[in-house]
């Protein structure tokens, strides 16, 4: 981990916290997210208060860290000097953070209101960790939508059975397990959030909170999904060959030409509870297919270079 080149440019200073100060340090990486990151912050302005931190890790290295400074100011912002992963800025926040819990959520995810709170009333209950539902921030857009099924619809509100894994776009992680676990590997994305909490979950438990929410704003280009699908493939090999999946299987020939298929019907089987979802699924299959077999393609590319330092901006939804 590279924490030397971190440096705060806004908000409280960095120091020794004070015991029991700060509950829940909110930690969020960022890459050119100007257009979705004050959203999210807006979002957070009303559930934050002095046993809360925010933490925002900014590795846009374009000037703009110190804008988010002045506007909300009581934003901890780490500018980091060149585009990093975000496993590794999610560590370089846990680093900095004082909380005995951290909240994570990604600067193209929404929080609802009461997110917070109620990842923190879940907590109770004593796992180790909290994952919540993720929603579609993209309701307008085919391919956002698609995307979103493709990617997220394993944290629905209705979802049920045993929660294998968690998404980093909405997960609360208690501080010493998160440290126990090495926190997040810095070498793998996406899936990087799969790995950590589906060793919490097989370790020392992983809870779901239906009402905590989110707003994810998917892409909604047609190129940018595509690659985006090829990628997930791509890294869930690479995920594979560090958890025990139940299902890692089917990214290995010959299972692999079955996988677009089998996916296809574990995205039904999850749909089947939400005849509403069920119908927005019907409208967007030809892109669901499309988007299944670029991950498919991306399974025999698990050791493609990583995206270039210039990612598509996403679009937030209307």
């Amino acid at each position: 981990m590279t924490y030397a080149a971190a440096m705060l440019v806004s908000g409280p200073l960095a120091g020794p916290p004070m015991p029991g100060a700060v509950r829940t340090s909110v930690v969020i990486p960022a890459l050119r997210a100007w257009e979705t990151l004050p959203r999210v912050l807006d979002a957070l302005a009303g559930q934050v208060d002095a046993s809360h931190e925010v933490i925002v890790v900014d590795s846009s290295a374009d000037g703009g860290a110190e804008q988010l400074g002045r506007r909300w100011p009581w934003v901890r912002v780490i500018a980091l000097p060149r585009r990093t992963l975000p496993g590794a800025a999610r560590n370089i926040g846990a680093l900095h953070a004082s909380g005995q819990w951290l909240a994570f959520c990604d600067a193209d995810a929404i929080p609802m209101p009461d997110w917070l709170a109620t990842l923190e009333e879940a907590a109770a209950a004593g796992a180790a960790a909290v994952a919540g539902t993720i929603l579609n921030g993209t309701p307008t857009s085919a391919v956002g939508t698609a995307g979103w099924l493709l990617e997220f619809s394993e944290w629905l509100p209705d979802r049920c059975g045993p929660l294998l894994h968690g998404a980093s776009a909405n997960l609360l992680v208690r501080r010493s397990a998160f440290d126990r676990h090495g926190g997040m590997p810095e070498d793998v994305w996406p899936g990087e959030d799969t790995i950590l909490t589906f060793r919490l979950a097989a370790s020392e438990g992983l809870e779901f909170a239906s009402t905590a929410a989110v707003r994810h704003l998917n892409r909604t280009g047609g190129r940018a999904f595509l690659e985006h699908q090829r990628r997930l493939g791509a890294s869930f090999v690479q995920v594979c060959a560090q958890v025990d999946l139940p299902y890692r299987w089917v990214g290995r020939p010959p299972a692999a030409v079955l996988a677009g298929p089998l996916r296809l019907l574990a995205l039904a089987r999850r749909l089947a509870r939400s005849p509403s979802d069920g119908r927005m699924a019907l409208r967007v299959a030809p892109l669901l297919l499309a988007g299944l077999v670029a991950w498919t393609w991306g399974l025999s590319k698990p050791g493609d270079p990583l995206p270039p330092a210039q990612p598509e901006v996403h679009r937030p939804g209307p």
